[in-house]
């Protein structure tokens, strides 16, 4: 595809390289001609979204968390914030789908294990061999995936609760928990049989089109050959702390989407405060990003940086489902429709709300959620 749109960098962000400002324009522009003006129509669908996937996947867009030495771009993580904000701006579906194989990649990638490497990487950042992820219920207090050390490998047992995109995947990496509560992930293919079931897709109020689906493993082996690392509560603690800043980018892409239909309605309407409306929601938007940005590229070993990154992840979360109620109000009985943009927007989101969530930035939602307006 050819990639005409200019890429939307925001002041303050940190520097782009010419590749990733191109690649930036190609996700710009498949956002804009294929995304977008088919997001309705991917939102209802009984399938997930495996032909905007396939397009992304041809401009090399799956491949941008994969090194270079297998076949990607192995880009910075300003562009990986500028992308999603793109692509949730699009259409929240088709990025929550993707992003489970983005984080697959750079999982894999980062691992110890050659051999898994040299036989995924180059295809997975192709888009020809895509996988999944399966551990956030590693948060949860009990076990819900439990792994036995084995002779030649692992024997993991369990419920995944949450895999998404089932049907399009090859491979899905499942973090389990060893009887000395260590974490284990391991790659495992998602031929089905006695050892692995999934379930059929379940009901979900925003992304239901991504397939996610409950898969049981029971007595299934998984050889050395496909171990990833290990790891432990305390590591994915410290890991969801060093994030919380950086996953301001999909509520903010979602706020995105909610201003561009205001300003329509406002045009078409021709109602005056609508406009004054989104002008101070951009100016807003864009002051947010600016401070999660702050926050994500800067360091994490200080005093300040917990609290000013929940800070940010609140704001962010508290605007898009501002954003999204605004376009609801402005496009009045008609955002009841499931045909209309403005309903979409505010479930995915209430999805935005609860993505990654730990109890801290739970803590730090519901606070701001409280907080009082200031007088007008």
């Amino acid at each position: 595809m050819e990639c005409y749109a200019e890429p939307e960098v925001p002041p303050g962000t940190p520097s782009l390289t010419p590749e990733e400002r191109d690649l930036l324009a190609c996700a710009q522009t498949i956002a804009d001609t294929v995304l977008e003006p088919r997001a309705q129509e991917t939102d209802l669908s009984p399938d997930p979204p495996a032909d905007n996937i396939r397009i992304l996947a041809e401009a090399g867009l799956v491949g941008i968390t994969t090194p270079r030495e297998y076949g990607g771009f192995g880009v910075s993580g300003a562009f990986q914030r500028l992308f999603t904000e793109i692509l949730t701006a699009a259409c929240g579906t088709t990025w929550f789908t993707l992003t489970q194989h983005l984080g697959a990649c750079g999982m894999i990638a980062g691992s110890r294990n050659p051999s898994l490497c040299e036989r995924f990487l180059r295809d997975m950042a192709a888009g020809r061999h895509l996988v999944g992820v399966a551990f956030g219920h590693l948060r949860r207090p009990e076990p819900m995936l439990r792994a036995e050390e084995v002779p030649g490998g692992y024997v993991l047992s369990g419920v995944a609760p949450w895999v998404t995109g089932w049907p399009l995947l090859s491979g899905v990496v499942y973090g389990a928990v060893l009887p000395d509560e260590r974490h284990v992930y391991v790659y495992v293919a998602t031929e089905e049989s006695e050892s692995l079931r999934s379930s059929e897709p379940l009901p979900l109020c925003a992304m239901n089109a991504s397939a996610t689906t409950e898969v049981r493993l029971e007595n299934r082996f998984v050889p050395d050959e496909d171990f990833i690392k290990f790891s432990s509560r305390e590591e994915m603690a410290r890991g969801d702390t060093n994030n919380i800043a950086g996953a301001v980018s999909p509520p903010l892409g979602c706020a995105r989407a909610s201003l561009k239909l205001l300003r329509r309605t406002a045009e078409k309407r021709k109602i005056d405060f609508l406009t004054e409306a989104a002008d101070a929601l951009e100016t807003e938007i864009n002051a947010c990003r600016t401070e999660g940005f702050r926050w994500a590229d800067g360091p994490k070993d200080i005093s300040e940086y917990k609290p000013g990154a929940l800070g940010a992840r609140a704001w962010a979360i508290e605007l898009a489902v501002r954003a999204a109620h605004a376009a609801v109000a402005a496009s009045s009985g008609a955002a009841n429709s499931l045909q209309h943009p403005a309903q979409r927007l505010f479930r995915e989101a209430m999805f935005y709300t609860v993505i990654a969530q730990t109890q801290d930035v739970m803590a730090a939602t519901v606070r701001r959620l409280l907080t009082p307006p200031a007088p007008l």
